[in-house]
């Protein structure tokens, strides 16, 4: 679980940057984010793979999501370069909200897998 927590907390401070209207610390905090969500990517699919016999729908789900997570990060980290030097466009700022959704959905599969432990 703690291998979750720094690329979802680098996504919600990217997002809280992008609303106080910072943009540039918005782009280096999604750059920052791009190793660690890949990082954890491949994390969820290799206990994925390392699982015997079939895997849990839950165990693919979230490392589908991680996939779909580090598209979103890299797409909305694309558009904020400081080569287009603007404010991030309509575009950066959907992808990001997608991405915290994904953040979300994930957050609740892993609750909903630690109350099915108890």
């Amino acid at each position: 679980m703690s291998r979750h927590l720094a690329p979802v907390a680098l996504v919600v401070l990217a997002g809280w940057a992008d609303s106080s209207s910072r943009s540039g610390l918005a782009f280096y905090l999604l750059l920052a984010a791009i190793p660690v969500v890949a990082s954890a990517g491949l994390g969820a699919y290799g206990d994925l793979v390392a699982r015997e016999g079939p895997a849990p729908a839950s165990a693919s789900l979230q490392a589908l999501l991680w996939g779909l997570a580090l598209v979103l990060v890299t797409a909305s980290a694309g558009v904020r370069a400081p080569a287009f030097d603007s404010v991030a466009p309509a575009f950066g700022a959907a992808t990001l909200f997608a991405c915290l959704a994904v953040a979300a959905i994930q957050l609740a599969l892993a609750a909903a897998g630690e109350l099915r432990a108890k």
